[in-house]
Order: structure tokens, then sequence, then C-alpha cells
């Protein structure tokens, strides 16, 4: 989901926490802004859980996000060597990126995927219907929208079945609606999304869609979709 982009420069400070995500690993690693110049920026090094300092391929692309009072702001930057700041804290040196994206807590930000699932819609009295398959519009860790060809109660449950969420293998979990909202499409029908949260769904598992959904939109940064 596409957020408001900000000049870097009024949102990257002296200081500040930021994170970093190298290679296609989903490790996070956490990091500070030790100096800004006219065109970099000196970052401390990272490590890794067993102590061992990250170093990137030269002119490798870096995803980082800074930590705001309120919110996050994540961009792309490009390694370009280390050195030590005073004579005496290893650091990064990193390219300045124009603009961050403003962007919101990754559990609950909605991404749109290229994905189906199976629904059984069960009625007030308790009735299971059938199963169908739907489009998927969007997904986030807690919960995900679904195109419909019918509008259904904004008060439904849902028996949902998901495949495709690396190392999640199907995911049965009861939802319920908490939006219905007709969208008209270019032949003047009518289909109506249906956005459905999850109901006590493993920790575990909503850890596994979060993390499959970062690498989605990771990728499509990657491919320029986003700045």
């Amino acid at each position: 989901m596409t957020g408001e982009l900000v000049k870097a420069e009024e949102i990257l400070k002296l200081g500040q926490r930021v994170e970093f995500y190298v290679d296609a690993d989903d490790t996070r690693y956490a990091s500070r802004i030790e100096d800004i110049t006219d065109d970099g920026l000196e970052v401390a090094m990272p490590i890794s859980s067993k102590h061992v300092p990250v170093i990137p391929v030269i002119n490798e692309k870096i995803y980082g996000v800074a930590i705001g009072n309120q919110c996050r702001y994540r961009f792309f930057t490009v390694f370009k060597g280390i050195g030590r700041k005073d004579d005496r804290i290893p650091i990064w040196h990193l390219t300045m990126p124009k603009t961050v994206e403003r962007f919101q807590n990754r559990e609950f930000v909605r991404v749109k995927v290229n994905m189906t699932a199976r629904i059984r819609i069960v009625d007030e009295d308790g009735t299971i219907n059938d199963t169908e398959t739907v489009s998927v519009v969007d997904l986030s860790g807690g919960g995900i929208c679904f195109s419909l060809d019918r509008e259904i109660p904004n008060t439904a449950k849902i028996g949902l079945e998901l495949l495709g969420i690396p190392e999640a293998g199907t995911i049965d979990v009861m939802c319920h609606v908490v939006r219905v909202a007709p969208v008209e499409r270019s032949d003047g029908s009518v289909i109506y999304h249906v956005g459905a949260a999850f109901q006590h769904l493993p920790r575990a598992t909503s850890n596994k869609i979060v993390r499959y959904l970062f690498a989605v939109q990771r990728a499509n940064i990657a491919k320029g979709i986003k700045e």
C-alpha cells in the first residue's frame, strides 16, 4: 500500500534509530544514524545475533526503515563501504535517499496479492454453505479482503482456507466480516469487496503472513513499483 512520500532530509536525523534488511533475508538489523552528509549517510554497523558484523556487497541495494515518533518510514539506499566514526565506531557508508515513504506498522499493512482463497459462508442460523473460490484483493497479518459476486451481511462469519504462504501450509481460520463495499467494474457490473478479520489465528501463523507480505512489498519496491 503506497504511503505519503516525504523528503528524506526532513525525516532522517542524527541519532535516529534505523533498521536494515539485507539480501533476501527477513532478519532485521538494528542501527542508528551517526552522521549525515550532502550525499550520504553514516550508520552504526549492524551486528548479527551471533555478534558478527554485517557487511553487504559493495553497491548492494539495502532496504531501510527509519523509526519515527508515531510511524515508520521506509526507503532504499546503496551500500558504499565501511569505516570508523571518530576512529572508534564501526560504520556503514550509504547513499542518501531522496525520499522516504511513510507506512503503517508492518503487521497491519494491507498488501495487494495475486492469489485465491476458499471460503465457506456461515449463515446466521449456523448453516455452513458450500465452498467457493474467491480472488484475494489484499491481505494483512490481521485479515483479508476478497471479491464476491454478491452482497453478504457485514456481520457474517467466514470459514477461510488460504494457500500460498511460505512455510504456513494450509491456513484454515474463521473470520468475521467487518465491511462489504460495492465496486463498479469498467463494464458497468458490480462486485463486492469483503473485508474480514481473522479470529484466533496463531501468532506464529500471523508472523508467517507478515513475513510473506513484507517480501512482496520489498520485491515490488525493488522493481520500481514504489519509490
